[in-house]
């Protein structure tokens, strides 16, 4: 289930610090916050510079003055934006410890919450999702190991046409390391569109969300885009993504943090950070390219 679906009530993470102390922009906000089972602090003049995080509305717009600099340097920010304002969003907020959330809905709301009190408690924050997919690939590992013990098992209790084994010991279905790491020829974007087309076009067929793979999406998008000579923002990106747009914020952050992809500032306006594929991660593209050729062709 992706963060920005609906979660059951209490499902969502709940709160670990009876002393955290929220304050909101707006009665709206406060309302979501209460809903998401975490405290609001009170109003009143000193709330703001009081508040361990604070929750802002730039729905609409992104404040010329957004009055960040008269806030404590060591508060958390939640932000709710649009696909319209998350560019300047973005921009305004590097820097500070923010969390952006597209979707108005305790469930999300509730995930950010936890990382931000998290940060700005000292404790270390971490992926909501990494004990799941943890438990998935211990899963995964364990049926590797079955897989192969039926495989030996056969082999031995089989007799006669080896098509009639349960398993065909010479497959395998792991990804050997590559070796070759020589820079490989860059494919044409052309090419990489189509294949992303072709990804698109199973949508049609299944639910999409079968398919979710954001990080392979966001890196094709930005190989293709470098290629093309093509600047990439943040809101383009979380559309290439396909996926709910928090959810491919988590993910821009979490690639950005293994440097598989950088940012930078727009030279010609200052509201506005543009994302690129990083050289390293460029290549490793490439590289999947070229041996995927060399296999065959992906024959797109």
């Amino acid at each position: 289930m992706s963060e920005d679906g609906p979660m059951p009530f209490g499902d969502w993470p709940a709160p670990r610090v009876s002393t955290l102390k929220i304050a909101a922009q707006t009665l709206e906000i406060a309302g979501l916050i209460e809903a998401a089972g975490w405290p609001v602090a009170a109003d009143g003049d000193d709330r703001l510079t009081q508040a361990n995080i604070i929750a802002l509305d730039w729905r609409a717009d992104v404040p010329s003055d957004a009055g960040l600099a008269h806030l404590p340097l060591d508060c958390g920010l939640l932000v709710l934006v649009s696909l319209d304002t998350i560019d300047s969003a973005d921009a305004v907020l590097q820097g500070y410890c923010a969390r952006c959330v597209f979707d108005a809905t305790p469930g999300p709301v509730a995930v950010e919450l936890a990382e931000l009190a998290a940060l700005v408690t000292g404790r270390t924050a971490s992926d909501p999702h990494s004990g799941e997919r943890a438990r998935l690939q211990a899963m995964a590992a364990e049926l590797a190991r079955l897989a192969e013990q039926l495989g030996s098992l056969s082999s031995d209790i089989m007799t006669g046409n080896p098509d009639d084994t349960l398993a065909e010991q010479t497959l395998a279905y792991r990804a050997e390391a590559a070796l070759d790491r020589t820079p490989a020829t860059p494919p044409d974007p052309q090419r990489i569109r189509h294949l992303i087309s072709m990804r698109r076009l199973r949508d049609r067929f299944f639910n999409a969300d079968l398919f979710a793979d954001p990080a392979w999406d966001i890196l094709l998008d930005l190989s293709a885009s470098r290629l093309e000579g093509r600047s990439v923002s943040v809101s383009s990106l979380c559309i290439a993504a396909s996926v709910p747009p928090t959810t491919a914020l988590r993910w821009i952050r979490m690639m950005t943090d293994q440097n598989l992809l950088v940012r930078r500032a727009d030279a010609a306006d200052a509201r506005r950070m543009f994302v690129d594929i990083s050289d390293a991660a460029f290549d490793q593209v490439a590289g999947w390219f070229a041996m995927a050729d060399a296999r065959g062709g992906l024959g797109v």
